[in-house]
Order: C-alpha cells, then sequence, then structure tokens
C-alpha cells in the first residue's frame, strides 16, 4: 500500500460514531445543523470557516499526494534518487548539532518563509537566496527554509539555492528543510538539495513512523530536528533518542501561540544531553531572553525576520550581537612581478616585497626555467623563515574574499606566487610541487572552476577593457577562486601583462563597492595590477580604496629589462609609507 493509502486508511479507523463534528472533528469536515457535538463545541465553527484541524489534515493529505507525484515523475523516482545518493551527487553536510554547538552567541534558526497558513502571505515575492545570505551574513547559525510550495509558497529550489549561496562560507549555516516530513523519500529530497537536516514533527507521525524516519535521516549522515508541543510529545521524541528537540509555541492543533509552552517543555529535559530550540511567535530580544534565562540555546525566528526592514539588523538585535564595526583600513601587500633571478627576489623582498612572482608561461620574455625557479623559491622560503606569522585582524567575515585576504594577511611572508597561461592542469600542478609554490595566478582564460583543483591558494586574473567592460568570468563569485586580480586587456596578440598599461581605477572601485556577494557593505578584496609605478600607487590605492595589494613589473625596472633596486625601493615606500 502506497503513503497514501496508509494515511487514507488510518483515517477511516479513527472515525467514531455517525456524524460529522464532536469526536470526529479532526477530519475537517464541519458538522451539518444539528448534528450533535461535544462538550466544548467542536463541531461550532461560524459558517464558512474551516477549523484548524482541517487545514493540518488537509497540508498532511497533500504532502502524501506531493510525494505519491514526485515518486511516479521519471526524474525523481525512488530508484534515480537512491542512484544519485550513491553517486554522492548530494552537497556535502556539516553537522546540525555541532554547528548549534559551536556558536558562541545564542544560536538562530533564521528561516525563508514566504507565507503561512495562518498569516496568509508574508513576504512573497522574497530571493530565498537572497534573505540567506543576510541571515548568514548576520550571525545566524541555521537557515531554516519552507519547501511546502501550497500553502508556504516553498520549493526544494528554494533550499538548493540557498544552500548553493553559502556554500562559500568558511563556516557556513547548516541547512534546514522545514516540511511535513511524512516518507523516507522526502529524507531523500532534502539530502540532495542541500540540507544538513530535516524537521520530523510528533504530533504529525505516529511513534512507529517518527523511529523509521528519525534512524533513516540519521543513516543519511542527519540529525533530525524533532518538533513538540508539550511533555507528553517530548517523551516520545527522547524516546527515538532525538539530540536536538524544538519546542513549537504554536498549537498545531489550533495554531495558538503560547510563548510558556517551550518554558514548561524545558522544566521537563532539565539534566539530559539535549540541545533545545524554541519554535515559533518569537519577535524581540525579551522573548530571546526569556529562553536564554532558562537554558534553552537557539531559537527559531521566522515571520518576524521577514517582516523586519532590515533582517540582519534585526537578527544580531535579537540576539544582542553588536553591528560590526568597519574593518580599520590597512595598507595593500606589495607583489613584485616577473622576477627572473635569485639577486632580484632579495631585492625585492629587502624593499619589502611581500609576494614574488615568476612567470612559468614558456616563451614569453620574463619566463625563467625551473632551475631558477628553484633558486628563487630558496631565496623566498629562507626570508619567510625569518618572519613572524601576523596577528589576524578582529574582523569576522564569514564572508569568502574576505576571510582568503584575512588568512594572506596573518600569513608569515613573503610567498612565492607562479603565475600561468592557459596551461593545462596536470602541467600546473607539477610546477606548484616542483617548485614549492605558494599561490598561482591564472592569468589567461582559464575558467575560474580552475582553481578548485589546484593545492594552493590562487589569484584569477579579471581583464579590464578601455570600455570599462571586464572580461574573464564572475569577479566576485564566490568558493572558487581566493583571489580577484585585475589586470589591464593587453594588446591582441599580446602576452596579456606586463606591458606598464593602466586601466581606469574607477571600474576596479565599482567592482569594490558593489561589495561581496549578498553583503554589498563588505567591499570586495583586489590585487590591482595595470601599468603601476612609484609616481602613480597611491593615487591608485586612494581612487580604488579596499585594495589587498598591489601587483607591479614593468614599473620597477630598469632601462635593461631588469629589477632596479632604487624603483623597488621607492614603490614599496608608496604603498606603505
Amino acid at each position: 500500500m502506497s503513503e497514501g493509502g496508509q494515511g487514507l486508511f488510518a483515517n477511516f479507523l479513527k472515525l467514531k460514531g455517525g456524524s460529522w463534528g464532536g469526536e470526529n472533528a479532526w477530519c475537517g469536515v464541519e458538522a451539518s445543523e444539528g448534528e450533535p457535538t461535544t462538550s466544548n463545541g467542536a463541531a461550532a465553527k461560524s459558517a464558512g470557516q474551516p477549523s484548524v484541524p482541517s487545514i493540518l489534515n488537509k497540508i498532511k493529505a497533500q504532502r502524501l499526494s506531493d510525494v505519491e507525484d514526485a515518486k511516479a515523475t521519471l526524474a525523481t523516482t525512488p530508484a534515480n534518487l537512491a542512484t544519485s545518493l550513491k553517486l554522492h551527487t548530494s552537497p556535502s553536510l556539516i553537522s546540525f548539532v555541532d554547528r548549534l554547538k559551536s556558536t558562541p552567541h545564542t544560536a538562530v534558526l533564521a528561516e525563508v518563509k514566504r507565507a503561512s497558513p495562518s498569516k496568509g502571505d508574508i513576504a512573497p515575492d522574497t530571493s530565498a537566496p537572497e534573505q540567506a545570505l543576510r541571515y548568514a551574513a548576520a550571525g545566524a547559525s541555521v537557515i531554516s527554509v519552507l519547501t511546502e510550495p501550497t500553502w508556504f509558497k516553498g520549493t526544494l529550489g528554494d533550499m538548493l539555492a540557498v544552500r548553493q549561496a553559502v556554500d562559500s562560507m568558511p563556516n557556513r549555516p547548516a541547512i534546514l528543510r522545514k516540511d511535513f516530513i511524512l516518507a523516507p523519500y522526502q529524507i531523500d529530497e532534502a539530502r540532495l538539495n542541500g540540507a544538513d537536516t530535516v524537521l520530523l514533527i510528533v504530533a504529525m507521525l505516529s511513534p512507529a513512523k517518527l523511529k523509521e524516519l528519525y534512524d533513516y535521516s540519521v543513516s543519511l549522515g542527519m540529525e533530525p530536528l524533532v518538533e513538540v508541543n508539550n511533555p507528553a510529545e517530548l517523551e516520545v521524541a527522547l524516546e527515538v533518542g532525538s539530540k536536538v528537540i524544538g519546542v513549537n509555541n504554536r498549537n498545531l492543533h489550533d495554531f495558538n501561540v503560547d510563548m510558556s509552552t517551550t518554558s514548561r517543555v524545558n522544566d521537563a529535559v532539565k539534566g539530559r544531553d539535549v540541545t533545545l530550540i524554541a519554535l515559533s511567535g518569537i519577535a524581540s530580544a525579551a522573548d530571546v531572553e526569556k529562553y536564554v534565562a532558562e537554558g534553552v540555546k537557539a531559537v527559531l525566528v521566522g515571520e518576524s525576520l521577514m517582516r523586519a526592514p532590515d533582517a540582519g539588523a534585526f537578527l544580531r538585535e535579537l540576539i544582542g550581537l553588536e553591528k560590526p564595526a568597519p574593518a580599520p583600513a590597512q595598507k595593500p601587500l606589495v607583489k613584485i612581478c616577473g622576477v627572473r633571478s635569485a639577486k632580484d627576489a632579495q631585492a625585492a623582498i629587502d624593499a619589502g616585497a611581500d609576494l614574488i612572482g615568476i612567470i612559468l608561461v614558456p616563451g614569453t620574455k620574463r619566463h625563467v626555467d625551473l632551475a631558477t625557479a628553484r633558486a628563487i623559491a630558496d631565496v623566498v622560503r629562507t626570508a619567510r623563515s625569518k618572519s613572524e606569522r601576523r596577528a589576524p585582524s578582529a574582523d569576522p567575515t564569514p564572508l569568502w574574499f574576505g576571510n582568503h585576504a584575512k588568512r594572506l594577511r596573518s600569513r608569515r611572508l613573503p610567498l612565492l606566487v607562479g603565475v600561468v597561461r592557459n596551461q593545462p592542469l596536470e602541467e600546473v600542478a607539477d610546477l606548484v610541487d616542483d617548485i614549492g609554490l605558494d599561490a598561482v595566478q591564472l592569468h589567461g582564460d582559464e575558467p575560474q572552476g580552475y582553481a578548485r583543483q589546484l593545492p594552493v591558494p590562487t589569484s584569477k586574473v579579471f581583464r579590464v577593457a578601455a570600455d570599462g567592460s571586464v572580461r574573464g568570468g564572475q569577479p566576485s563569485r564566490p568558493g572558487l577562486n581566493e583571489f580577484v586580480h585585475l589586470d589591464t586587456q593587453g594588446a591582441p596578440g599580446g602576452e596579456g601583462g606586463g606591458e606598464g598599461i593602466a586601466f581606469d581605477w574607477t571600474v576596479a572601485k565599482r567592482i569594490v563597492d558593489a561589495g561581496e556577494v549578498g553583503a554589498p557593505s563588505s567591499p570586495l578584496p583586489i590585487i590591482l595590477a595595470g601599468g603601476l609605478t612609484p609616481d602613480n600607487v597611491a593615487a591608485a590605492i586612494e581612487t580604488v580604496g579596499s585594495v589587498l595589494a598591489v601587483d607591479v613589473s614593468t614599473g620597477v625596472e630598469g632601462a635593461d629589462g631588469l629589477k632596479d633596486v632604487e624603483k623597488l625601493k621607492a614603490f614599496v615606500k608608496a604603498v606603505k609609507g
């Protein structure tokens, strides 16, 4: 028998007597005039107003029907989902429990919810990934995504988009599938669409079904969030081994909100190794403070966040987090590129260079052979062994480029950067190994995804044309190359750089000021190249703003094409003072 058939048969067996209403009010059919009612008037409802149990039962019946429809679709049959899981096409997991426990403040499960049965439309035009990025940047530990389409106007596509949006964050939020999970099939769907955990509602499941779904979710690596509404349901949740229990302050049988529900259940769970989460109705910092004082570790907030004019600011307000102060301005790092000898490498380091670039593109004028590259690498490593690790900035950025910029600034310096252009991946990986490169600069037309295949951090060059257009991919796209490198689009047939030609720096400023994806207030840190000299580099930095590093080659060379010691010193002084 199908899941839908089982539910239909179970509901039939629950019917009592020969009338609607009364003991059968749960089924959602109103009692006709003259039909008996219970002592609390269960069947006595206003004309045209559906009873609340009818909404819940309709949702359950609809979700069971949705599951059957999905199973019957060729692309999403249970067999195809199972095959996809075996092929590891699902995104990687993080531990829901660990993510909650490692949060240094009250953990927030921030919810993406366009609508609800009780409130109707809340924010129907919301972009799920955009909202999730607001939450994540503000410090949410978990993003809860409603995937029920009829009453909550969500989809599995929303959840996958949310997961993709936050996936590049160094300490990304866990992703919760918030839905009416009634079958193992839905747990497979959740896993394949980026969830780290799923919601299981005790009130909607028999103890046996709850146990089945709980165990199956755990078998896929996802510890579920088990929802209860009273101490009796809590005992059922504990019986199956739940480690994370959410207390819904909204009673699903009448949709009334009682904020003391969490407090009552919390009293019953004290002394157990369970993370308790308060769900529903949380609208103020006072609500959160009350629960935290009672020992609750996390709160789920949906409608209030969705309606907030500034969701990030409101999330921080709920848990008492101050708005992060702007990171203090730091002097850019200096990269001296096109170094062709160990002597020039030492001169650049003595002048104060942080990064030494060597050209590994055969046939170009600054190309160095393997032996020379190794000699330069020895100079860089020796200098680095005498340096100290820098203290990282206090800026707690959760964003891709900002985090990598922070790491770079805190590393022991100098570092050796190998510049390649349109070379086979295997060749580049061999150069990293043979020379001992600390980073790679992709200087050609390599796709950004190339960076994910390399064993060291990667800077991807994007070329700025005379008309202000940018070629080479999507500079602000996170999760691929660690650094964004802006250079001048060279002349046709040229070497694609190192020609001493500047581009319009306001283009770089526009890219910087657009910020990281989902966080326009966080400037995009860039490496700036193209026609820089000791005379113009300070003006370039002032124009652009958030410059992680400046990159120079021609601007510090003499007439013989070799590095000029005085120009090296002048350039570094112009950058660092």
